[in-house]
C-alpha cells in the first residue's frame, strides 16, 4: 500500500530558508552552493546527436519545406506550461568519459542547469557469471526547493522509449516542459527532481555493444541496407535485404576482441529495471546526503554528529520506491519492473502500451492494428481544413478524405518507377524515391501535429517544386567522427534479447509474416516486418530475460495511457495490460498519434499532473479530449495565447521522445531520412 510522505515539515520548517525558493523575489534559490561542490566537466569537442549516432542514409534537405516544419520544431517535445514555452538552450558539453563510474550518485555540474554522474553497478545481478561492471550515465534536473522543504517529492525516472533510446537526451531536451507537468502549479504542493539516463548499453552508458569492429565499413554497410528501400520497392529488395540482416547477424556473433564480457548478452529489459531500482536507492542515499549537507550550511557548519536528518528524509535501504514516466518501449520497462518489484512503486505511469506477452516472443505482429485508423486520421483532417492550410488539397472545391488519398497513392505509383531527381547546392543533386516517401508517411504519424510538413512536403514532391533540394550524404560521412556513431547495436540487442529465438524463421515463413502485415497495415506492415527479420538473424542470447507474468499486487496502482489511434502501441493493450496490475487504470486520449504526449490534451496532462501529486487516479474508463487538432482547429475554435503557449510547449516533449526514444521508429533503416526532413 501506498504511504504518503509523513508531516515531516513540522521538523524542518525551524531550519528552512527565510525565503521560499518559488518566491520571485527570493535570491537564495540563485546563491544556493553547487551540489557536492561540483566538478566541471567539459569535452573538446561537442557530443555527437542522436542523429548522428544513427547508421546511414539518403539525407534529404528538402529546404522549400523548412520554415512549415518549424512551427513544431522549437526544441522539442513536451508537456504544457500556464507560462511562455520554455526556450532550450544549446547544452554545454560535458565529457562523460572523464566521469569516474562510482558506487554512489557522485554529481558534476553540467550541461548548464543540469548535473550528471555515472553509477558503477553489476554487470550480471543474479548468477554471478561475471564480474564485470557496467558505467550507467545518469542525468538530473534537480528540483525547484531543495530536499529540506517539505514540499519536495522526490525524483522521477523517465524512460523515452527505444529500446535502445537516450534517456539523457530526453531530459536534456524537455526537462523544462516536463516539470511543468508534473509540479504543482502554484507554491503549493509537490516539486520533484528529474532523472533520467542511457540504459546499460546505450548512448553514453558503457561498454557499449558493437556488431561491426570497423565504425566505417559499418556505415558503409548501412546505407546500403538503406538503399535498397522497402521490400516492395523492386523484385530484388526482398532478398538482399535478406541476406544482409543475415550478415549483420554473423557480425552480431562476434564477441569483443579484447576478451571483455560480451555486454550484449546482459542488457535485457530486466537488467534495466533492475538498475532503476539501484537508481532510486542511490538517490535515497544522495537525498540524506544533500540534506545532512543543506542543514549544515543552515546551522552555521556545525559538526555533523550535531545535526539530526529527519527520518522522512533518511535514506531507506532496502525500500526506496521509484516514481517513473515511460514512453513506448518504456512502457514495457516499466511494466517489468512493477512486476519484478510490486512493492517498491510509489508512482509509475506507462504511456503508448506495448503488448507485453507480444514483445516478449518477439514476434511484432499486433503493433499495427490503428495504423491505418492514424493515416485515415491524416486523410480526414486534410480534408477538414482544405486548401492551402493543407497542401494535399484540392485548390478549389470541397475536397474529401478520399480525394487525399487518391492524391497519396498517385504520387507513390509515380515515384515507383521514376525517382523524383532534385538538383542540390554546389552539384550534389540526388532523387527522392518510393521507399523515401513511405518511410516518411509512416514515420510522420508518429507525430501528427507534423501533418501539415508532411502535406507539404509530398505537394511539393507531385509537383516537382523548384525549391526542393537534397544534397547527398556527404560531408556527414567525411568527417571522421564515424566511430562515435553506433547503428542500432543496442537496439538489437535489446530487443532479440528480450524476445524468443527467432532464429528458426526461415524466409519462405518470413514471406508469409510480411504479406500478413500488409494486410494489416498497407501503409506500414512491409517496413515494420524488418523488426522480426532482424531478430531472426541474432544468435547471441541473453543471460537474463523477464518472460512474465506481467502484473500483480503494487504497492501503488499504475496509470496506464493510451491514445484512440495511435500508429505502432493500440490503445486496447493500454487496457489490457492494466488488468494485470491490482487496481490499475487506464486512461484513453481520443486522438491519433504515438503516446498521449503526441497531441496537446490539457485533460490528459491534468490527470498525470493529479497522479504524480497525490496518487489519485483518474475516473475508470476515462477519456481524455485533445485541445489542438492536426492541421489547427476548426476557425470557430480560436485558440487562446495561453493554449498556443501550452500546445508549443507541448510540443518539446513529443519531439524530445520522438528523437531519443524513437518508439521503435529508429530501429528501422529509413528513419535518418525522416529526421534530415524535419531538423531533428
Amino acid at each position: 500500500m501506498f504511504v504518503t510522505l509523513p508531516a515531516m515539515a513540522i521538523v524542518l520548517q525551524p531550519s528552512l530558508p527565510s525565503q521560499d525558493p518559488l518566491d520571485e523575489t527570493n535570491t537564495m534559490a540563485s546563491e544556493k552552493a553547487p551540489l557536492f561542490e561540483p566538478q566541471r566537466i567539459r569535452a573538446t569537442t561537442p557530443p555527437r546527436s542522436r542523429f548522428d549516432e544513427r547508421f546511414g542514409s539518403l539525407y534529404l534537405v528538402l529546404v522549400g519545406v523548412l520554415g512549415t516544419i518549424a512551427v513544431s520544431q522549437i526544441s522539442t517535445s513536451a508537456w504544457f506550461s500556464a507560462s511562455p514555452p520554455v526556450e532550450v538552450r544549446i547544452p554545454e558539453y560535458f565529457a562523460w568519459e572523464k566521469a569516474t563510474a562510482k558506487p554512489h550518485l557522485d554529481y558534476h555540474q553540467c550541461f548548464d542547469s543540469f548535473q550528471c554522474a555515472r553509477l558503477d553497478l553489476p554487470m550480471d545481478y543474479w548468477n554471478g557469471t561475471t564480474d564485470a561492471r557496467i558505467s550507467l550515465a545518469v542525468i538530473r534536473k534537480p528540483a525547484v526547493v531543495p530536499v529540506t522543504d517539505p514540499r519536495y517529492g522526490g525524483a522521477i525516472l523517465l524512460n523515452p522509449g527505444g529500446p535502445g533510446g537516450s534517456g539523457v537526451g530526453l531530459l536534456l531536451g524537455a526537462a523544462e516542459p516536463i516539470r511543468a507537468v508534473v509540479d504543482a502549479e502554484g507554491k503549493d504542493g509537490k516539486f520533484f527532481d528529474l532523472i533520467s539516463f542511457d540504459p546499460r548499453g546505450v548512448g553514453v552508458s558503457t561498454p557499449s555493444p558493437h556488431c561491426f569492429r570497423d565504425p566505417g565499413y559499418q556505415e558503409s554497410f548501412n546505407l546500403r541496407v538503406v538503399e535498397e528501400g522497402w521490400f516492395e520497392s523492386s523484385n530484388a529488395a526482398e532478398g538482399r535485404l535478406w541476406s544482409m540482416s543475415a550478415a549483420k547477424g554473423m557480425n552480431c556473433d562476434f564477441e569483443p576482441k579484447d576478451g571483455s564480457e560480451d555486454i550484449k548478452k546482459y542488457v535485457t529489459t530486466i537488467s534495466a529495471a533492475r538498475d532503476m531500482l539501484e537508481i532510486v536507492e542511490a538517490h535515497g542515499q544522495w537525498r540524506e546526503a544533500e540534506a545532512l549537507r543543506l542543514l549544515r550550511i543552515q546551522n552555521n557548519m556545525k559538526p555533523k554528529r550535531s545535526i539530526v536528518v529527519p527520518e522522512d528524509i533518511k535514506h531507506k535501504a532496502g525500500k526506496e520506491k521509484l516514481q517513473y514516466w515511460g514512453y513506448s518501449y518504456g512502457s514495457y520497462l516499466g511494466g517489468t519492473f512493477a512486476a519484478a518489484f510490486p512493492d517498491r512503486v510509489e508512482r509509475l505511469i506507462v504511456d503508448g502500451v506495448v503488448n507485453y506477452v507480444n514483445y516478449a516472443h518477439a514476434l511484432w505482429s499486433d503493433n499495427l492494428i490503428d495504423t491505418e485508423k492514424t493515416m485515415a486520421s491524416f486523410y480526414y483532417h486534410c480534408a477538414r481544413v482544405g486548401y492551402p492550410t493543407c497542401a494535399l488539397a484540392k485548390k478549389e472545391g470541397k475536397t474529401l478524405p478520399e480525394d487525399v488519398e487518391n492524391r497519396v497513392a498517385g504520387l507513390l505509383k509515380k515515384l515507383y518507377h521514376n525517382p523524383l531527381p532534385v538538383p542540390g547546392p554546389e552539384g550534389n543533386a540526388d532523387v527522392i524515391t518510393y521507399s523515401n516517401i513511405r518511410t516518411i508517411i509512416f514515420s510522420i504519424l508518429y507525430s501528427p501535429l507534423q501533418f501539415p510538413a508532411m502535406a507539404k512536403l509530398l505537394a511539393m514532391v507531385d509537383e516537382k517544386s523548384e525549391d526542393l533540394q537534397a544534397p547527398l550524404i556527404g560531408s556527414n560521412y567525411c568527417t571522421g567522427n564515424a566511430a562515435a556513431r553506433l547503428g542500432n547495436d543496442a537496439q538489437l540487442a535489446i530487443a532479440c534479447g528480450d524476445g524468443d529465438d527467432q532464429t528458426s524463421l526461415n524466409r519462405t515463413g518470413f514471406r508469409d509474416f510480411v504479406k500478413k502485415m500488409e494486410a494489416v497495415s498497407p501503409t506500414s506492415g512491409s517496413i515494420w516486418s524488418t523488426l522480426r527479420m532482424q531478430c531472426a538473424h541474432y544468435r547471441t542470447r541473453a543471460v537474463h530475460r523477464f518472460t512474465g507474468p506481467w502484473g500483480g499486487n503494487t504497492s501503488h496502482p499504475l496509470l496506464f495511457i493510451g491514445n484512440t489511434a495511435d500508429p505502432v502501441t493500440p490503445g486496447l493493450y493500454a487496457r489490457q495490460m492494466a488488468r494485470g496490475y491490482k487496481g490499475a487504470v487506464t486512461l484513453m486520449q481520443n486522438s491519433p498519434g504515438h503516446c498521449s504526449i503526441s497531441v496537446f490534451s490539457s485533460c490528459t496532462m491534468g490527470y498525470v499532473r493529479q497522479y504524480f501529486q497525490t496518487g489519485e487516479l483518474p475516473p475508470v474508463n476515462t477519456t481524455c479530449e485533445v485541445d489542438v487538432q492536426p492541421f489547427g482547429n476548426d476557425d470557430a475554435e480560436i485558440m487562446s495565447a495561453e493554449l498556443r503557449a501550452k500546445s508549443k510547449a507541448h510540443a518539446q516533449i513529443a519531439d524530445a521522445v520522438l528523437e531519443h526514444g524513437t518508439g521503435f521508429v529508429s530501429a528501422m533503416p529509413h528513419a535518418d531520412i525522416r529526421n534530415m526532413l524535419l531538423g531533428v
